[in-house]
């Protein structure tokens, strides 16, 4: 991201509705005229109440807490749960020297920008007397409680009072601001128990659908009859007859005010604040007519979102990703009904790391997949922190500002990460993508669940103290038998080399998870296979296996631990694996009278996992990816002549400045490390094949028999025949 930008992040929620959008359109104006970024966080359901199955898809409300938003749009009234209020005030609060403006509420500390719907009420009010020159006037407002609903009848008594017309309190109704109070009214006008006027002002649209429902199904004729009016606007005018004649709520101005408002303190700018004012939308509730211009785009507006839900209805994108069996299956999945989104730039899948796991909270290590980017580019899968909102790696910029939308993926109270989509019209983001967005969330926790299935299977005839999957004895066997023979051997020297495979990639899909397994037998086998006097080993979690040897073998300890390492490694690289599943070993040695079995695995894993904590902060490094896969290309195919210029050249940086990253991120330079991947080929072949020195020689890249044999020596202190025969 420009860090010239300003990033600006809108609280919202459940921004496939109509009032949401409204406010987000006149965001998106004002930033793109501007050039500043936009990241939307939104959650989808919005529950009033607390529910636990969905309560976590306010967890994407975090983010207000990621340091790269230079402020926030507050749209204060869309978010309807108290607590879920709260948390958001006290995020906001915990950051005092980001700016914050806040939409349609008045929240005591905060810049607000409200409108004035006494004012607009006045203007609607005003129409029924001037232009139509009705004196008998109901209104029907909203729930008695709320002060927006005398606000309301307050512009209502201002229009009559200005006209000399009596203000009665009789004709002013409290209702729900829902279609339902619409109809009980309508009952009442047409069975008598409430004299039916002239004209019927409602304070929303809802209410005056619900109205003008009830009274044509009851034969009354609107406007023969009656008049009847709304406000706000909502767009739903095509559904109901006749064409509703409604006020604009201008919320597109007050989100365009709430932006200029915000970059102004953030960029020190002076911008002039646009004007914040309603107007009428004419139609035939009233005898103005409909305004076919305004109506025909509605209709356009329909046309197009019922070819995309056409789209949907037809596709079957469930049934592909009900069926996926690994990560990647979903991914092409995803790739492949991208176009069931609406004026869809770019889409990226972020997931917590531990996405599959038993967690149902995710660690703060994201891992984004690149579903769809604007340029067209396929990107690998990028790491990065939560806390950083997304990888600047992965997300296209061009010249134009970034539009962004983060969207929860959740299940039954369980987190999984947030879908990002990259758009320029508020408009993408619609309840047709909500859909896509609950059957997406809905396949990852099936795709899950195979996962938990399969272990299961595999391993469901487990004893108490072996792997049924291995043969070798779990953590608790090979701790009671390793303890036995030490405690029988005192005087000796305990050995133990602890290996772990699959770092970052294992378990995340069915056809993985048998991969996993099949690998685990192979190390499994290649511990059994580098045995040497009382040896135990044992598999003491998935992807972890330890090796313990009471008293000395022929060979030392760094030596076994290297072999059994080099056999592990080239089982992996030959099975396809990246350098994320390259295994990570550590070594201990300990007098037998002092061996504490829990000890000695708790400091191995410790060592293990340091090694794992500064391997996963690599991979948040921009770059690392790039040279990841480089250098797993280097290591699974080292008899490849590599030039540092044509390497260089190719990752686009300076000689100079890819030597001194190379080193960084792996702890070796790159000449040393093609050494050392040919080194491991030569060791893995001595001790797997009886293919002679020279075919080995040629196999690791090295022309000169001689030469290679010179290198081997250097490097393990032993001749290559000496290495074979050991």
């Amino acid at each position: 991201m420009d860090k010239n930008v300003p990033l600006i992040g809108v609280i919202t929620a459940r921004a496939a509705e109509s009032e949401q959008k409204q406010q987000l359109r006149g965001i998106i104006k004002y930033a793109r005229e501007v050039g500043a970024d936009v990241a939307v966080l939104s959650n989808i359901y919005n529950s009033e109440k607390y529910y636990a199955e969905v309560e976590v898809e306010n967890r994407i409300y975090d983010l207000i807490m990621c340091s790269k938003f230079d402020g926030f749009i507050l749209s204060a009234e869309s978010i309807l749960n108290p607590e879920i209020q709260q948390q958001i005030y006290n995020y906001l609060m915990s950051r005092p020297e980001t700016p914050v403006v806040a939409v349609a509420a008045e929240i005591p500390g905060m810049d607000c920008v409200v409108d004035d719907v006494e004012s607009d009420i006045f203007e609607l009010t005003e129409h029924l007397i001037t232009v139509h020159g009705f004196t008998d006037i109901d209104l029907l407002t909203g729930f008695d409680a709320m002060p927006t609903s005398h606000q309301r009848v307050e512009g209502y008594r201002r229009a009559l009072e200005s006209h000399g017309i009596h203000f009665d309190e009789k004709k002013v109704i409290y209702g729900d601001f829902w279609n339902t109070s619409g109809k009980q009214l309508a009952i009442d006008y047409i069975s008598g128990k409430r004299k039916m006027p002239q004209a019927t002002a409602c304070t929303n649209d809802y209410m005056a659908f619900g109205l003008c429902d009830a009274l044509v199904n009851g034969g009354v004729r609107i406007p023969e009859d009656i008049t009847v009016v709304g406000y706000e606007y909502i767009g739903e005018r095509f559904m109901h007859a006749p064409v509703l004649t409604t006020y604009l709520r201008n919320r597109e101005d007050m989100g365009a005010i709430a932006f200029v408002k915000l970059y102004n303190k953030i960029t020190g700018s002076e911008l002039p604040l646009p004007e914040l004012k309603g107007r009428l939308i004419a139609g035939s509730s009233c005898k103005c007519g409909t305004d076919m211009r305004i109506f025909s785009k509605e209709l356009e507006k329909i046309r197009r979102d019922q070819y995309y839900s056409q789209l949907n209805l037809v596709g079957n994108f469930e049934q592909q990703l009900t069926t996926c069996r690994s990560i990647d299956d979903y991914i092409t999945v995803l790739k492949e009904f991208v176009y069931l989104i609406r004026d869809l730039k770019g889409l990226y899948l972020c997931l917590h790391d531990n996405w599959c796991s038993s967690e149902k909270i995710g660690s703060d290590l994201m891992i984004c997949h690149t579903i769809m980017r604007p340029d067209g580019i396929e990107l690998p899968q990028v790491c990065f922190r939560e806390s950083e909102l997304y990888p600047s790696s992965a997300v296209y910029r061009s010249s134009d500002q970034l539009i962004l939308y983060c969207a929860p993926i959740f299940f039954s109270g369980r987190s999984f990460g947030y879908f990002i989509l990259q758009y320029t019209d508020a408009d993408s983001y619609d309840i047709i993508f909500r859909d896509w967005l609950k059957i997406a969330s809905n396949a990852l926790e099936y795709l899950r669940l195979k996962n938990d299935m399969d272990t299961l299977l595999e391993c469901i005839d487990l004893s108490s103290n072996h792997d049924s999957v291995t043969g070798l004895y779990n953590e608790e066997g090979i701790k009671t038998e390793l303890e036995y023979a030490a405690a029988a051997s005192p005087d000796s020297t305990v050995d133990v080399i602890m290996i772990r495979n699959n770092v970052f990639s294992g378990g995340l899909s069915l056809d993985l998870k048998k991969a996993d397994i099949a690998r685990a037998k192979e190390t499994a086998r290649i511990l059994e296979q580098n045995s040497s006097g009382l040896s135990f080993s044992g598999r003491i979690s998935e992807n972890q296996f330890i090796k313990a040897t009471v008293g000395r073998s022929e060979l030392s300890l760094e030596e076994t631990a290297d072999r059994i390492y080099t056999q592990v490694l080239h089982t992996a690289l030959e099975g396809g694996s990246s350098m994320a599943e390259f295994p990570i070993i550590a070594v201990t040695s300990k007098p037998a009278a002092e061996l504490v079995f829990d000890d000695i695995s708790s400091s191995l894993m410790e060592r293990i996992n340091q090694e794992v904590r500064k391997y996963a902060e690599m991979r948040t490094e921009p770059n690392f990816s790039r040279y990841e896969e480089m250098r797993t290309m280097i290591y699974r195919e080292p008899q490849q002549e590599y030039s540092v210029d044509n390497i260089a050249r190719l990752m686009n940086h300076s000689k100079a400045y890819f030597r001194s990253t190379y080193k960084e991120f792996f702890g070796i330079s790159f000449q040393q490390d093609i050494i050392r991947s040919r080194m491991y080929l030569a060791k893995y072949l001595l001790l797997t094949t009886q293919l002679s020195l020279g075919a080995i020689s040629q196999r690791c890249g090295y022309d000169d028999e001689k030469y290679f044999f010179r290198r081997f020596k250097a490097e393990t202190g032993m001749t290559p025949n000496r290495y074979r025969a050991v």
